[in-house]
């Protein structure tokens, strides 16, 4: 139980849904649980919570500051498949297999890179005590965990996709499940079918599989805690499953439309190329915040108040035009209370700082 804590805890206890806090708290500080603040009463950590939230619902609203982030990319075949972010830090996953690390403060150099040696599909940030640890997965299924302080090749093993949160990672593969790094290895097999998306939200993990369902699962202690709900699978043809926390599952339809699951109940699509003129290629549910990279490289930005009930015709957006080729990454970023947008596209990344 929560004890009476900072007037700022207080705030953040009235005006945030608490389902919420988690994603806020990695954003701010991805090696302690909110809780773990809570229980130090830090004042700091509430204030800076309160901010983010406050920034969030703000956003549409921002004027903004734009850097571009130009890859040394020398081979015209190769280009940017994935980017993640931590904190302070960037990583560009390249179809080369390079990976790139920046830092926020100086995005004009290169801190460090690392070579997996196959084109990259998908990078995450582990952080794991006093250590950070990027995960780094193929196309042909190879994960390799890096130590991002030494550069050295910690760990490898396979699977398809992988996911973190705070000192959490997740690895699926057909039908199996697996937890890594600072927690005791744990494998959960789906009796029914195949996963197709993987999210993590602290210590449990999520995850939706072909014919439907919608998995909540921990993997800690003796016992599996296993909550599932199952939805009728979309009648059209699908593609990139993403899992964003707390409960929300998107995907990519044909012809433009953009599908929407909260809570594992019922799929709903949406015509955003009617709306947009343009398809989706990126996606970001951040709390009330979803953001759409497109095809046309435009970002729209949409303060969504309920995900079951998503009016595309009557709400407006916040409008970046940075570049003209195809999105495929979108984050959120904080550092020293200035809060960043990093879009990903196919040789260049920008940083956009909200004002």
């Amino acid at each position: 139980m929560y004890t009476q804590g900072t007037p700022w805890y207080k705030l953040c206890k009235n005006e945030i849904p608490e389902n919420l806090w988690s994603t806020l708290c990695e954003t701010l500080n991805a090696k302690k649980f909110y809780t773990d603040f809570h229980k130090e009463r830090d004042a700091k950590f509430w204030i800076a919570m309160y901010k983010l939230w406050i920034k969030c619902k703000n956003m549409t609203k921002c004027d903004t500051q734009s850097e571009c982030v130009e890859l040394p990319i020398n081979i015209p075949l190769e280009y940017i498949t994935c980017i993640d972010t931590s904190e302070n830090l960037i990583a560009v996953g390249t179809s080369r297999g390079v990976i790139y690390f920046y830092s926020i403060t100086n995005l004009q150099v290169i801190d460090y890179i690392v070579d997996h040696m196959e084109c990259v599909q998908s990078i995450k940030f582990l952080r794991d005590g006093t250590n950070i640890i990027c995960v780094s997965c193929s196309i042909n299924n190879h994960i390799y965990f890096w130590d991002v302080n030494t550069l050295n090749l910690i760990n490898g093993t396979h699977g398809k996709l992988i996911c973190t949160s705070y000192s959490y990672c997740y690895i699926a593969m057909r039908n199996r499940i697996s937890s890594e790094g600072g927690i005791p290895r744990r494998v959960y097999e789906f009796d029914t079918d195949n996963i197709l998306a993987v999210g993590a939200n602290y210590d449990r993990v999520l995850f939706y599989t072909e014919r439907g369902y919608f998995v909540n699962l921990s993997l800690e202690g003796d016992k599996n805690d296993c909550i599932y709900t199952r939805a009728k699978v979309p009648n059209m043809r699908v593609r990139q499953y993403h899992i964003f926390k707390p409960n929300v599952i998107t995907c990519f339809g044909e012809y433009g439309y953009l599908g929407c699951l909260v809570q594992g109940q019922k799929w709903r699509f949406y015509n955003v190329f009617s709306t947009l003129y343009a398809t989706p290629t990126a996606i970001l549910v951040y709390g009330h915040i979803l953001i759409l990279g497109l095809d046309s490289g435009n970002v729209h930005i949409f303060y969504i108040n309920d995900f079951e009930k998503i009016d595309f015709n009557n709400i407006t957006s916040k409008k970046l035009c940075l570049d003209s080729s195809a999105v495929i990454s979108l984050n959120i970023m904080v550092n020293a209370e200035e809060y960043y947008l990093i879009v990903g596209y196919s040789k260049r990344f920008y940083c956009v700082k909200f004002m």
